[in-house]
């Protein structure tokens, strides 16, 4: 009994096969094994054994790799020996041979030796990569083992499901194939993901192994290209010494009383003088050249070394001012172009004397000069002559062969700098991102009492005060009065400046706003006026700080002179707003802006600056000088104190009810945009305020600039705003006048034509009817101009603004490091999470905010700037307008899905579930946009179509997505689903004709005369207007009646509206000739017979019980 129990538990303890491996041939196999053909699960065979076959491939290249691995660990010790006898066996390159090398081998030998530094320098580099992949690909390794591991697992668990299936048909047995192969491809890569893992440390240590070789023999190549440069210009300085001593001695053979001979000697010594600056010029370049490739390898070093020293800063918050005075010291890009148009002016000078030396080649240059002196020239001089063009000839080859020198130092000295300028972009963008957001002062707290004592000693120093006088005695007494009669002039110029302003505004007042005067040349040259009023000021400062720099002038000196600079702009700002407040200035007298809020404004905005302008050059002093703890102290202070400044000034704007953004409609107060802008100005520095007092005064500082060059660009374009707005507001009034001109002349004209008894009315002037035009406000006047002026505006606001800010964009890169969620995503077939990081989010919201402007301005710049050119009708254009706004929402959308991870790929199942509730909860809705689409394709109506639907009629005002608005005849407005239009059936009076008939009934007693009752209601009818000629009116005789004759008018009218009004016309024109021919009316006769006793006394009474 307890024999198969124990037989089955022994079958439990024996370890389970091992399944064997999977080959590329064993796929095959398989794969040729299914039959031919198209079923479905025939490919569904084929795709798994594909499937397979791939992943055993990459097994077997894994496999290859883990192998490779394990032979480098075994091999490691052998190879570290080796490279450790390398480097103890480098020897420097001796130099002593290179004095016995002519010029030729010298130059060969330089460039071979260039080619290997080049080759070294590769290496370098691809060893440098080397070890920083190696660096990132081990901080990710042990994240993605655990992964694997994992998905190991998963595989396993599967794989045992497939092993004990019931079923084990084709498909099972492909399935648990793949299985197993996927288990084999992860137990590889996981065991060549832990070979690198273990095998890194000794990779790490032969790559920083042969780094060190590498650079020991770039170090000692680099002495020996110094060597050869060195000879190389010292037989370069000898050619040049033989060449000029050659000069030299014929400059005593020449006869003083030849002319062209001393010409010719001047000549050749001119070129001896320029090929010694030529040589100096190359050795001062390969100097320079080593200079830059040292500081190159500093900043090599430094960029290695930075990250390290960027980990520190999390420990110690105290290195970030270290770190950042170190890179404060680090040179400025150096200018390229400067460098390209010398190496331009080098090839011109080759070109030259490239020229001469052809010239003297085939003796055209001897010819002209004995032509012209044939007979002036002895034998003897001709000899001579020879022998100095001959010398000129030596000094043009060496010219030019110094040239091709030159040219090829400065190459490569901008091969070097360029170099250089990327290295220092790069070290910025490493260090912006991790420094921006770190103090760079300590916290005001106990040791902010001790700093200010440091400061205020250094104030009470004599030296501290007499600095800048000292400075300005060294600059000389010529250069002093030479400053000092520039300031003067400058000052002289400025209150001569201010003086013509107000002169030509007084002279331009009387005509601002004249129909007749008003042009706007005046608003023009106002703004340039203004602007170049308030330049002298600024250059008097920067004539101040020239005259106190210098180059030994003392630091603090240097600091305010940078100051003074830096205050160019706050200076120019102020005198511009003043300019601009003027009584008769740009903003009153042009822009018609209250006068009592302009002139409140402008002695705010005063008061402001000359409160703020002192802080300011205290700070950017304190900012250039940082000894004495100044910029810890007294730089906070002013910092803390201009902020205060600016946001109470924001704060009296904001009560003042002043708008930041201009739309369509005026309101009494300010919209949620705008006070959502002011709580920005408001609140912005006071938390800059609150981080300078924190240590990141730095980090305040240059946001809070940012944002004030944004408002500042944002005021630029309000200003250029109000600039095209009173453009079109001269151009309406000069359009308005002339039709008033026009309609004038017109009036005139018919009065001398027509004689007429009754006094006519004078006609208004033209002037009159410009000026009341010009008192319609201009947004009702040209709202969609306006409209489209404002959307370009905001579009080039929002570019400025990226442009702006992409300057610190480095700065905000740590958002990308901020992971908030993580999404899966299929990538060459495999699942892998792809995170989502902070900074996807405020790129998405930004195109949600980008997106809803676009489409919100879309239509109205469409139909300005395109479709009203284009002869189409108004529903056209409200179809291409609408589904081009939808197109942008779509595209917006879809952008901004795939920011946040969510593609087609997981929405379609979404789309699917919302299609299956669109049939059955919110199917109404769906047709009703179904609808709206297929109505603005079709287009059965369109807007200021008349229509009749059900019981109302009216005509189309709006067509939305969901629903259709009508505007009946009493102005009210009905909201119809597009459904109705397309399952109902409705009338539209205007679809293809706007013609409509109109049909009337007139009825006149029995006694009449048919012949006058149709002439004259075809009288009335040619004299009614709006009652269209063709198609031709009809009147007819339908019916009649016991008391009447009852005659039908059918007549057309050119608009639905028309049809009340010519009813009302054509009733009062038929009535009035019916009367005066005494053509009556009848009226509804009813007979009443009494029955019974005084039936034989009734009587006949009309309808009102009256007697006939």
């Amino acid at each position: 009994m307890f024999a198969p129990l124990l037989l089955f538990f022994m079958l439990l303890l024996l370890p389970a096969p091992v399944p064997a491996d999977q080959s590329v041939s064993d796929i095959e196999a398989l794969l040729a094994e299914i039959p031919d053909g198209d079923k479905p699960e025939l490919q569904k065979l084929r795709d798994s054994y594909n499937q397979a076959l791939q992943l055993v491939r990459e097994g077997e290249r894994l496999q290859q790799q883990a192998e490779g691995l394990k032979q480098f660990m075994d091999d490691y010790p052998a190879e570290l020996k080796k490279l450790e006898r390398e480097r103890a066996g480098l020897k420097p390159t001796p130099t002593a041979n290179i004095v016995r090398l002519d010029e030729a081998a010298t130059e060969q030998a330089l460039v071979d030796a260039q080619a290997r530094r080049l080759e070294l320098r590769r290496q370098r580099e691809e060893l440098t990569n080397a070890l920083n992949l190696q660096e990132l690909s081990n901080s990710g390794l042990h994240g993605l083992l655990d992964d694997l591991r994992q998905q190991l697992r998963r595989t396993q668990q599967s794989l045992d499901e497939l092993q004990f299936a019931d079923n084990q048909d084709r498909q099972q047995n492909a399935n648990r194939i793949l299985a197993m192969v996927r288990e084999q491809n992860l137990q590889r890569r996981i065991q060549a993901l832990e070979l690198e893992q273990l095998s890194s440390g000794n990779r790490d240590a032969l790559n920083r192994l042969r780094l060190d070789i590498l650079q020991a023999r770039l170090a000692d190549l680099d002495q020996y290209i110094e060597a050869l440069q060195q000879h190389q210009n010292e037989l370069r300085r000898a050619t040049t010494e033989a060449a000029i001593a050659e000069s030299e001695r014929l400059l005593d053979d020449v006869e003083t009383d030849s002319p062209l001979l001393a010409r010719q000697q001047e000549f050749n010594q001119q070129l001896s003088n320029q090929l010694v600056e030529r040589s100096r010029a190359i050795e001062a370049l390969q100097l320079e050249y080593q200079a830059v490739e040292r500081a190159a390898g500093e900043l090599t070093g430094l960029k290695a070394n930075l990250k390290e020293q960027l980990e520190w800063l999390q420990v110690s918050r105290g290195f970030g001012e270290n770190l950042r005075n170190r890179l404060s010291e680090l040179p400025a890009p150096y200018s390229l172009p400067q460098l390209e148009a010398r190496i331009v002016q080098s090839r011109v000078d080759k070109y030259g004397y490239q020229e001469s030396l052809d010239s003297l080649r085939n003796n055209s240059y001897r010819n002209q000069l004995l032509s012209a002196e044939e007979a002036t020239l002895t034998e003897e001089q001709q000899l001579l002559l020879d022998e100095l063009l001959a010398t000129r000839t030596r000094l043009l080859e060496r010219l030019i062969s110094a040239t091709d020198n030159h040219i090829h130092e400065q190459t490569r000295l901008k091969v070097a700098y360029s170099r250089q300028n990327s290295q220092l972009e790069e070290i910025r963008a490493l260090t912006d991102e991790r420094l921006f957001w770190l103090p760079d002062l300590r916290p005001i707290g106990g040791q902010f009492p001790s700093a200010m004592m440091e400061t205020l000693g250094w104030l009470a120093r004599a030296s501290t005060w007499t600095a800048l006088p000292q400075s300005l005695r060294q600059q000389g007494g010529a250069s002093l009065t030479l400053y000092g009669i520039s300031s003067m002039m400058v000052l002289y110029l400025w209150l001569m400046s201010r003086r013509s302003l107000r002169d030509y505004l007084d002279r331009i007042g009387p005509r601002i706003g004249n129909v007749t005067q008003d042009k706007y040349g005046y608003t023009f040259n106002t703004v340039l006026l203004s602007l170049l009023t308030a330049m002298p000021i600024p250059a008097l400062l920067s004539l101040l700080s020239n005259a106190i720099d210098s180059p030994w002038a003392p630091p603090v000196v240097v600091a305010l002179s940078s100051a003074l600079k830096s205050l160019m702009l706050p200076v120019f700002i102020l005198l511009v707003v003043g300019n601009l407040t003027l009584p008769k200035g740009l903003l009153v007298a042009h822009f018609n802006l209250p006068p009592a809020r302009v002139r409140r404004i402008g002695r705010q905005f005063r008061t402001l600056m000359l409160s703020l302008l002192p802080a300011l050059l205290l700070f950017y002093t304190a900012r250039e000088f940082r000894e004495f703890s100044l910029y810890d102290t007294l730089g906070r202070l002013s910092f803390i104190y201009s902020c205060l400044l600016m946001s109470l000034f924001s704060w009296r704007l904001y009560r003042e009810d002043l708008p930041l953004l201009v739309s369509t409609p005026k309101k009494e107060h300010l919209t949620l945009a705008n006070h959502l802008l002011w709580g920005l100005l408001v609140v912005a520095p006071l938390l800059a305020l609150a981080a300078s007092a924190m240590g990141y005064l730095f980090t305040a500082h240059t946001l809070l600039r940012q944002l004030e060059v944004s408002v500042l660009a944002g005021l630029g374009f309000l200003l250029f705003y109000y600039l095209v707005r009173r453009w079109m507001l001269l151009q309406r009034r000069r359009l308005a006048f002339e039709r008033a001109k026009a309609r004038r002349a017109e009036i005139l004209a018919q009065r001398k034509e027509k004689e007429r008894e009754d006094a006519q009315e004078t006609p208004p002037s033209p002037e009159a009817e410009a000026a009341a035009v010009a008192e319609v406000d201009l947004d009702t006047i040209s709202a969609q101009s306006l409209g489209l002026l404002r959307s370009a505006l905001m579009l080039g606001y929002i570019l400025s603004l990226m442009l702006l800010w992409s300057e610190i964009n480095t700065a905000f890169s740590f958002l990308d490091s901020i992971e908030v969620w993580q999404v899966s995503s299929t990538l060459a077939g495999e699942d892998t999470l792809v995170p989502i990081s902070l900074k996807d989010l405020v790129i998405a919201a930004f195109l949600v905010v980008l997106t809803w402007i676009t489409a919100r301005n879309l239509p109205g710049l469409m139909e300005l700037s395109l479709l009203q050119h284009l002869d189409l009708s108004p529903g056209t254009g409200f179809a291409i307008t609408t589904i081009s706004k939808y197109l942008v929402l779509m595209i917006g959308a879809f952008t901004t899905f795939a920011m946040l991870g969510i593609d087609w790929s997981k929405t379609q199942w979404l789309v699917a579930a919302l299609s299956v509730g669109l049939g059955f909860g919110l199917q109404e809705i769906f047709a009703n946009f179904v609808s709206g689409l297929i109505i603005l394709f079709e287009k059965p109506i369109r807007i200021g179509d008349t229509v009749t639907i059900r019981d109302l009629t009216g005509t189309i005002s709006k067509i939305k997505t969901r629903a259709t608005t009508i505007v009946d005849w009493d102005r009210r407005e009905i909201i119809v689903p597009n459904k109705a239009f397309i399952t109902e059936q409705f009338i539209n009076w205007s679809l293809s004709d706007a013609i409509t008939r109109v049909k009337l009934l007139v009825r006149v007693r029995l006694d009449a005369d048919i012949e006058l009752v149709q002439r004259l209601t075809h009288e009335a009818i040619r004299e009614c207007s709006l009652i269209l000629d063709n198609p031709v009116p009809e009147v007819f005789l339908i019916e009649l009646t016991d008391s009447a004759l009852v005659y039908e008018v059918r007549v057309y009218v050119n608009d639905m509206s028309h049809r009340m009004p010519m009813t009302h016309e054509l009733h009062n024109l038929l009535l009035a000739r019916l009367r005066r021919h005494n053509i009556k009316i009848p009226h509804q006769q009813v007979d009443i017979r009494l029955l019974g006793e005084h039936s034989g006394s009734g009587r006949r009474e009309d309808s009102h019980g009256r007697p006939d």
